[in-house]
């Protein structure tokens, strides 16, 4: 009888994500990013996700802006619904600064230290993508980006 292999593959989030706490409204935040950032955040549909199958799904607002010449995209989630949060660590995280495919040119350090420059800005936290805590939540939103950006 042949030897049966199992495969485990582990999901590699192609993301780095900062961690922002600010009071602002999500329309507003995002008129202050694109004046301190140069950038154009623009508002997708709003993302589903259900963390637990017993769980009621929480919307979550989304903003995008992509940069092709560098094949890099930005985006702007809220991470607290009415329902659920997206990242339930650090406790009090607004938002979600994610950029998808960052290059060796952008230092999260020095961008971070941008986005806390911005007045109603309170924290800007680099955090570490652990697959553990962060994979469910980005691989759906992987998901989601295959349809919103078409």
């Amino acid at each position: 009888m042949p030897r049966k292999l199992k495969l485990d593959i582990e999901y590699v989030p192609e993301f780095s994500i900062i961690g922002l706490v600010s009071a602002q409204k999500d329309y507003r935040l995002c008129w202050l990013l694109n004046k301190q950032l140069d950038t154009d955040l623009k508002r997708l549909r709003d993302f589903i996700f259900r963390p637990e199958k017993n769980r009621n799904p929480g919307r979550f607002t989304v903003f995008h802006y992509a940069l092709p010449h560098l094949m890099m995209r930005c985006f702007l989630v809220s991470n607290k619904s009415s329902e659920t949060t997206l990242l339930a660590e650090p406790r009090n995280l607004d938002y979600l600064f994610l950029l998808k495919n960052p290059k060796e040119q952008f230092n999260i350090k020095d961008i971070s230290e941008r986005l806390r420059s911005i007045p109603p800005v309170e924290a800007a936290i680099p955090l570490i993508t652990d697959s553990k805590k962060t994979s469910p939540f980005l691989y759906d939103f992987e998901l989601y980006l295959g349809k919103a950006l078409k």
